[in-house]
């Protein structure tokens, strides 16, 4: 049992039987005659491969066999995995970068390309006569010219090379100041350069940078004659700024920084050079270019681009390169024909193009910053400027883009159209409307005047005739019955009173017969006249009565040339007879005079009978004599009082009537002379007013208008010279008066309206007092006047209609319409085109921060950032990392590499040698 444990105990320390072993010398006489187990067995026992040899020993646990082969084919797995991993790594050429920062005393300043944004400067571009030619180049979405474009404009034999050296801004006017390190500079340290982005100029400074900050870098003030801008190929405002290595050629395009107007912009720089490895570790690559000494990428493309458009256009774009004047440059022909068609494909260039990455090459890295130059600022150079040039230049400028740019010139040109349209109708308005209304008015006030005033006149002299036949018929009728009768009717009736009673009582106390019967006899005298008075008196009421109850007149005076016989027809019968009974005190008193008459008569007989009983009898009754003259007393009274009332109620009224009715008939005569005088004013200050516009403003008007087209049709009449005509003060002083006038014509015309219905008014009230007047109407019938006898409806609506008509004919109220707002709107317009023209031809401060910028270019500190490509895994590097997993995972080194091998060209020796046998 002891044996068994020993012989399994020495098991594990020997390798199991698979033959005799290599170093067996008594099994293998003969080397060659060893076999593939001889040899792998004395590899297993003698490697330094560990952990196989616990794979095969002999007598072993199986289980322990297994797990060592599982963890030797992990490792060997894991292993094999690594030194693949670094084989590909090594195949990958690796590469790292070092970055390092030196810090230097000066440092080489970039070369410097600022190209205006605006390529072509319009007064230059005008005065060659090829501002049509890049107008119509660079107006379409093609930036192209067609073969009929080029025949029309005449301009096939030119090139951009042509445009772009004489149709620039001249450095001249774009560097306004420059200073460099602190001292001054000029344009003269700038050279032209042609670059993809047109004609730019390049500063090239003549020593390093010794200093950091704005201050000692480049400083430049521009104007950039944005005035001058016209179309192109690039739209903004301001400039672009490149900075690189002087020998490269600029990309300004693609790689410049737009500066615009109006800032101070300030780009720090920070040089960084970069050297970059060769195939295969990097893509850099050392090429000898045609056209320039030192190669770049940029250099490589525009040298690439340029023998491209040389071997298919035999020419180049104007930016590209040339040697000795080969390739020349495309003319406007060649470069639309054949170069433009190229560009649209420019992808198919870069492909084409075998431009690498240059070996070592420097960046100046910018860092733009920007601020607003301020108002101070702004101030301090105009003050520092030349004025007089600017003004001049920007007055040149404004008047060649105004002319030669189309939108702008059409756009005048259609407000001047719209401005003398609008002027050829208001002209017309007035020449023809407006004055032909007038005359129209003038002629209509006046026969409708003249034929009211013609039927007032004769209602005024008919009324004059009545009342002068009132008057003189009537009424002095009445006056010669009152002095000769009435008057002395109760004449002192109180006195006669009173004598007759003394007479009574001295007649009663006288005892002498004849002394008595003296005073009988005076006594009845007295009572007898006052009798007779009162007869003729009542006899003369009666008269006078029925004069006016019939309207017969009482004499036969004659009125003016009149015959006498219209006596009878004009007497106003209805009146006369009206006023009998009119009011209630007319129809009391007008026939009670003859009752009143009667009883002073009756209280006269009363005192005869009374004076003839005294007489007789002797005696006298004094009740009977006081009651006699209480009732002559109180008759005289009520007389007076009737007579009084009958006069003004019936004798006096149709004379007030009539007079009230003349002065009805003249306040409507001087109504309508008045609203005649008024409308004729009115018409005639329109009439004068229309003549001296007509004849003086509007034709002061047409020549400024005639003058202004000039501006299109004659070169020599500049738009200045237009504005001061538009904003002359005759000019706006004819403008102001044609407004006026217009004005005038509505606000009178409104008068006009308005008082033709006041005519209308008055009229009316004429024709209405005239046929409502029935107390003419026998004098009508018997003068035939038929018109005066006509319905009063219908005269009334004839005169409505007859008015209406003459009001809707001559109606000038709307007769201007929107003319004078648009005439004035078109003159606005122009006026105001004029002005914003005038304004932008002063170099103020909105020019100035339209127009200039500034930029300051400085290194932000003297240092350089240096990168550097380098090798970052080598030969040397894969074969210690293949060692190193070698003994990670199996416990092996190279040398057991080498013993694999040694196994492998051992076998095959041996096998070669035992056929050899």
């Amino acid at each position: 049992m002891s044996s068994q444990k020993d012989t399994l105990k020495n098991a594990s320390y020997y390798p199991c039987e698979i033959g005799s072993l290599p170093n067996d010398k008594e099994n293998s006489p003969e080397r060659h005659n060893s076999t593939w187990k001889h040899l792998w067995a004395d590899f297993v026992s003698s490697t330094t491969l560990h952990g196989i040899r616990f794979i095969f020993y002999q007598d072993t646990y199986i289980l322990r066999r297994f797990l060592w082969t599982v963890l030797m084919l992990f490792c060997s797995t894991v292993m094999s995995y690594q030194i693949i991993d670094r084989i590909l790594y090594y195949r990958s050429n690796p590469v790292n970068v070092n970055v390092k920062i030196n810090y230097n005393q000066s440092l080489v300043f970039p070369a410097v390309t600022i190209c205006n944004q605006n390529a072509f400067k319009a007064t230059a571009a005008s005065e060659r006569n090829w501002y049509r030619v890049i107008e119509t180049m660079y107006n379409g979405s093609s930036k192209s010219l067609s073969l009929a474009d080029l025949e029309r404009l005449e301009a096939a034999g030119l090139s951009f090379t042509h445009l772009f050296q004489q149709a620039s801004h001249r450095k001249e006017d774009l560097i306004v100041s420059c200073h460099w390190s602190g001292f001054s500079c000029g344009p003269e340290n700038f050279t032209e350069q042609l670059t993809d982005y047109g004609l730019c100029y390049r500063f090239v400074a003549s020593e390093n940078a010794r200093s950091t900050g704005a201050d000692t870098g480049l400083n430049l003030l521009l104007n950039v004659e944005q005035y001058e801008y016209m179309p192109g190929p690039n739209d903004a405002a301001g400039v672009k700024v490149l900075t690189h290595v002087k020998d490269d050629h600029p990309r300004v395009r693609e790689l410049g920084i737009a500066v615009p107007t109006g800032t101070q912009a300030f780009i720090g720089l920070q040089v960084v050079m970069v050297q970059n490895l060769e195939i295969p570790h990097g893509q850099c690559q050392y090429k000898t270019l045609k056209y320039y000494q030192r190669y770049s990428y940029d250099s490589c493309l525009v040298e690439c681009y340029t023998e491209m458009a040389t071997r298919r256009c035999a020419c180049r774009d104007f930016y590209m390169p040339s040697s000795n004047g080969y390739p020349p440059p495309c003319d406007f022909t060649q470069y639309f024909g054949c170069l433009k068609p190229l560009y649209d494909d420019l992808s198919f260039w870069r492909e084409t193009c075998d431009c690498p990455v240059a070996c070592d090459y420097t960046v100046y890295d910018p860092v733009l910053s920007y601020g607003t130059t301020s108002e101070y600022a702004y101030k301090r150079l105009m003050d520092n400027m030349n004025l007089t040039s600017l003004n001049s230049r920007l007055e040149q400028a404004r008047e060649t883009t105004h002319r030669m740019d189309e939108r702008k010139l059409r756009s005048f040109e259609e407000k001047l159209q719209k401005m003398e349209q609008t002027f050829n109708d208001v002209e017309q308005l007035m020449v023809k409307t407006i004055q032909k209304r007038i005359l129209g008015q003038i002629e209509n006030v006046t026969w409708h005047y003249k034929s009211v005033l013609e039927v007032a006149q004769k209602r005024i002299l008919f009324l004059r005739y009545q009342i002068y036949n009132v008057q003189k018929n009537f009424m002095r009728g009445r006056d010669a019955m009152e002095e000769r009768t009435l008057s002395h009717l109760c004449n002192s009736f109180h006195e006669f009173v009173f004598a007759f009673e003394t007479n009574l009582r001295n007649m009663l106390a006288e005892n002498d017969t004849t002394i008595m019967k003296v005073f009988y006899i005076n006594t009845l005298n007295m009572v007898d006249v006052r009798t007779d008075n009162g007869k003729r008196a009542l006899a003369n009421f009666t008269v006078l009565y029925n004069a006016y109850v019939t309207g017969t007149p009482i004499f036969r005076y004659k009125f003016q040339k009149f015959a006498r016989k219209h006596n009878t027809f004009i007497v106003p019968r209805p009146l006369m007879n009206q006023s009998t009974y009119h009011n209630p005190y007319a129809r009391k008193y007008s026939s009670k005079l003859g009752s009143d008459i009667e009883d002073i008569l009756d209280a006269l007989s009363r005192y005869r009978e009374l004076t003839t009983d005294v007489f007789t009898n002797r005696t006298l009754n004094i009740t009977k004599m006081n009651r006699y003259s209480g009732y002559f007393i109180e008759t005289c009274e009520d007389f007076y009082h009737t007579k009084s009332t009958f006069y003004y109620e019936t004798v006096d009224r149709p004379e007030r009537i009539l007079v009230q009715r003349l002065e009805d008939i003249r306040k409507r005569k001087a109504d309508l002379i008045r609203i005649k005088s008024n409308m004729l004013n009115a018409l005639e200050t329109l009439q004068n007013t229309s003549n001296s516009v007509t004849d003086g403003a509007l034709v002061r008007i047409q020549g400024v208008i005639r003058n202004a087209h000039e501006y299109f049709k004659l070169g020599n009449r500049t738009k200045l010279s237009v504005s001061d005509l538009f904003h002359s003060r005759e000019f706006t002083s004819d403008i102001s008066k044609v407004r006026q006038f217009l004005q005038e014509v509505a606000t009178r015309g409104a008068f006009l309206y308005d008082t033709w219905l006041s005519m209308a008014t008055t009229v009316k009230h004429i024709w209405k007092d005239i046929i409502e007047d029935v107390d003419l109407n026998e004098y009508y019938i018997y003068k035939n006047y038929t018109e005066f006898l006509r319905d009063a409806t219908a005269v009334d609506f004839e005169i409505n209609t007859k008015f209406q008509k003459v009001r809707a004919d001559t109606d000038m109220r709307f007769i201007v319409g929107n003319k004078e707002v648009l005439f004035s709107s078109a003159v606005n317009e122009v006026q105001m085109e004029l002005m914003k023209f005038n304004e932008s031809t002063k170099f103020d401060e909105e020019v100035l921060k339209n127009n200039f910028l500034e930029v300051n270019i400085f290194y932000r500190q003297l240092s350089y950032e240096e990168i550097t490509q380098h090798e970052a895994y080598d030969l040397f590097a894969l074969l210690c990392d293949i060692g190193g997993s070698l003994g990670l995972f199996i416990g092996a080194s190279v040398m057991t590499l080498f013993e694999i091998f040694d196994l492998v060209g051992t076998y095959l020796a041996d096998k070669k040698l035992k056929r050899t046998i």
